[in-house]
């Protein structure tokens, strides 16, 4: 056995580019090389480490622990030698080793894993709950920033085994699947197992009233597989029921649900009966729109967790009504997506996650609902921005401001990309470089400037000012009409919009004429490349305007809307003088 201890320290690094004159001004991208090509995509000498787990461990659920052993074999990809593993001697390109060690922890309350105390036993929902060897890149070296909460973790893929003996009455969920049924579950219980793969209507594999009335004494071992996940997680209890079925015909999945009678629910409020319809629409939307969903299961438990993920499992909180479970449910496994396959560094840029995930959180739930969910508007950016000095989405999160996690890492990155799709790129171009990030950095690790790169590399677009506006910076937004000729002028019509904070945006106006007839003129982010003040002329064609608004949709987070409306009066004497209205 070689012991293995890897070197900690503890080091910030800055999070913000320096502010040039113009936003304009293009971005010198970092780590631009044969491994991170310019484009965006990985070069052809990508590499990452890989860390692969067999580990087998035993629940106390008297002294609520876990204890037992893993053997790690660690497979080390980089072009260099790794000098600080404290080893007789470094560990060499192409090399590998096998680390082995005990270990044991105490199941604490609550948090991103924890213990719920339910009528008929306790949940005991395990994360974080065994050693594992940080991240070696190509951009940080050994990934040594520890873990503070709010930034989560960054981890290699591997294979892992995973051995769990709990009381005999339990019900196990893990991560992967399950290979000795036949160890483990009753004949009845593999009938309807095997029911479930066959379906997409839920089939219950445990029921409330099958539980034993007595806590058994004897134990069994479940054992789980999961192959090229960045880490597991898994829950146990004596009070679940189990519910599963495949996502689609054409899609075997098994989604599956786990949850004790608190989440019971009825046919008007279903609750936790519906979790694996809500695993199930998620699972066919996000593989339908952004790839096709990689792994064999998809699991949903419910206990004390209020919302967490990990790969192909899910913890969520028992106490939900339906509109509740299903957005956390939505969210959870769209993380499955971001960072579980596009493996991002959560502890440094919690927006390439939490952000993103809320992105595609928006449609998902809009699509089942039939109504979007608020996930940040431009009405929340502006209330944030007008309230204290902002701080840039790309801000460390263990460095946000308290109690602004929730909009720095989630809400206001999910606008921007909504902003980016729905008001820059438009939807199909958009969509079209999206995946082509998802396809690049499946199974690898980007980092932010990836996918700047890939997006705009994908959408033929230089988008260098949007990111500069939107995430490198806190910039402001507050476009204004700042002059009108609404009579023609040699034979044209004219309208000046001002530009009067730092963040820039193409110009949208919706303008309607004294004849009754009305139209929408955009104008590129280009127009403000030279100055703060843009003058927009069109054929006047025998008309005069009546009144005219910027950004009609009110899609961007306007400071300052008091003067994006002008309107004529009837009783102007001079009808040229621009006359700004509140709407």
């Amino acid at each position: 056995m070689r012991a293995i201890a890897l070197l900690v320290s503890v080091f910030m690094s800055a999070c913000a580019v320096a502010q040039p004159e113009s936003i304009f001004e293009p971005i010198a991208w970092p780590h631009r090389d044969p491994v991170r090509l310019a484009s965006g995509a990985p070069g052809p000498a990508y590499w990452q480490n890989r860390a692969s787990y067999e580990i087998s461990v035993t629940l106390g659920t008297e002294s609520r622990e876990v204890a037992g052993s893993l053997e790690c074999e660690y497979e080390k990809n980089s072009p260099h030698a790794l000098a600080f593993l404290w080893l007789p001697t470094p560990l060499l390109p192409g090399e590998s080793l096998t680390l082995e060690l005990e270990f044991a922890m105490t199941i604490p309350p609550r948090g991103r894993l924890g213990v719920y105390e339910g009528e008929a036993g306790e949940v005991f929902q395990l994360a974080h709950w065994f050693p594992n060897i940080a991240k070696y890149d190509d951009v940080h070296g050994w990934n040594v920033l520890p873990h503070e909460g709010d930034g989560e973790f960054y981890t290699d893929f591997g294979d892992y085994t995973i051995e769990l003996t709990v009381p005999a009455d339990h019900i196990v969920a893990c991560s992967g699947e399950l290979v000795n049924q036949d160890e483990v579950l009753t004949a009845v219980q593999r009938e309807r197992l095997a029911q479930a793969y066959t379906t997409t209507d839920t089939v219950v594999i445990r029921d409330f009233h099958e539980i034993p009335a007595e806590p058994a004494r004897d134990m069994k071992t479940w054992r789980f597989e999961a192959k090229d996940v960045r880490t597991v997680a898994w829950a146990s209890s004596r009070a679940f029921r189990w519910d599963a079925a495949i996502a689609a015909d054409d899609r075997p999945v098994l989604c599956q649900a786990f949850y004790p009678k608190e989440g019971d629910g009825t046919e008007d409020d279903p609750r936790w009966n519906a979790a694996v319809e809500y695993g199930q629409f998620s699972i066919n939307f996000y593989s339908e729109w952004l790839s096709e969903y990689p792994y064999p299961t998809a699991t949903n438990v419910g206990g004390v967790v209020g919302g967490m993920e990990y790969p192909q499992i899910v913890f969520c909180s028992i106490d939900r009504d339906p509109r509740s479970l299903f957005g956390v449910t939505d969210h959870e496994f769209g993380h499955m997506w971001f960072p579980m396959i596009v493996n991002t560094d959560e502890r440094r840029h919690a927006w390439m996650d939490e952000g993103i995930d809320s992105f595609i959180n928006h449609y998902s739930f809009s699509e089942y609902w039939g109504e979007p969910r608020r996930i940040g508007s431009a009405d929340f950016i502006v209330e944030k921005e007008r309230s204290e000095t902002p701080q840039p989405i790309m801000t460390y999160p263990d460095r946000v401001r308290s109690g602004d996690l929730g909009y720095l890492a989630y809400g206001k990155p999910a606008y921007a990309f909504r902003v980016l799709r729905e008001y820059v790129l438009g939807e199909d171009r958009f969509d079209e470089a999206f995946r082509e990030y998802i396809r690049r950095w499946s199974f690898k690790s980007p980092q932010p400037e990836d996918f700047f790169g890939t997006m705009e590399d994908a959408a033929g677009a230089d988008l260098g000012w949007f990111w500069r506006g939107w995430i490198y910076e806190a910039a402001k937004f507050d476009q204004g009409v700042y002059d009108i000729d609404p009579e023609p002028r040699r034979g044209n019509l004219s309208v000046t919009v001002a530009n009067y904070e730092r963040m820039v945006m193409p110009i949208d106006l919706a303008i309607e004429y004294t004849d009754g007839s009305s139209e929408r003129k955009r104008v590129p982010v280009q127009a403000w490349t030279n100055g703060s003040t843009f003058a927009v002329s069109w054929p006047a064609e025998g008309r005069s305007i009546a009144r005219v608004v910027i950004d009609p949709d009110e899609m961007l987070p306007d400071i300052d809307r008091d003067d994006n409306v002008w309107e004529a009066r009837a009783s102007d004497e001079d009808a040229s003088e621009p006359e700004a209205v509140m709407d």
